[in-house]
């Protein structure tokens, strides 16, 4: 029988500690905060992802943009300054800082004719702390609606980047079912370090903005 040094066997007592304690984070939640509404006379769609620093008090500190959208990002920003959550719990209970990631996707206001507007933009590498989509979708705008309107969707994320549960924590019918079937068919990479749990929120924005026709010309007789 191989018998390990005592320092080896002291790692992996540490090392198996880490992962239990790991095991029992309990993630942040999302509790209260407002929605950002989207530039009205924007041309194009967007997507604005954001690593978020949530403080053992539930309070949103800094904010790291990990991808831009000109002009919808600093309007997210804003708005999820004004977010408040539960605090996440360490394996005693105890509240502590934390990471939660939030992106917004935004969808364009035409059907039809050239993508227009600034094009989503990288402008910071992935954060690990978060869990960082792999695959994802921005849901069609329904035919039935007539308005516009944002659904906040919370997103659990297990240890292997699958969504397993889904709600919507801000609703706009008729728009909840597309946003929540679209979130569930997001995939992630999952967050890494000491400090993530096992599974976490992602906070996902579903902007749905009206389509925009334009009009064919009528021909004129004799032209």
């Amino acid at each position: 029988m191989k018998i390990f040094p005592a320092v080896t066997a002291l790692a992996l007592i540490a090392a198996t500690t880490a992962v239990l304690a790991q095991a029992d984070i309990e993630p942040a939640r999302f509790i209260d905060g407002s929605i950002p509404r989207m530039a009205p006379l924007a041309v194009g769609g967007g997507d604005v992802m954001l690593s978020i620093a949530v403080s053992s008090a539930g309070v949103v500190g800094a904010i790291d943009v990990l991808r831009s959208t000109p002009p919808f990002t600093d309007a997210v920003v804003e708005a999820v300054r004004t977010w408040r959550f539960s605090p996440a719990l360490d394996s005693k209970r105890k509240p502590m800082d934390t990471r939660l990631l939030v992106d917004a996707v935004i969808g364009a206001p035409s059907l039809i004719g050239p993508t227009l507007g600034t094009p989503p933009k990288d402008v910071a590498p992935p954060d690990a702390r978060v869990p960082y989509p792999a695959q994802r979708s921005m849901p069609a705008y329904p035919v039935n609606a007539r308005s516009e309107g944002t659904v906040l969707v919370e997103t659990r994320v297990d240890p292997t980047g699958h969504v397993v549960g889904v709600t919507a924590v801000r609703s706009a019918p008729p728009f909840d079912s597309l946003a929540l079937d679209a979130a569930r068919s997001w995939t992630f990479r999952p967050a890494q370090g000491a400090a993530a749990p096992p599974s976490t929120y992602a906070y996902l924005l579903f902007a749905f903005r009206q389509p925009v026709f334009s009009a064919a010309p009528v021909p004129v007789p004799g032209r």
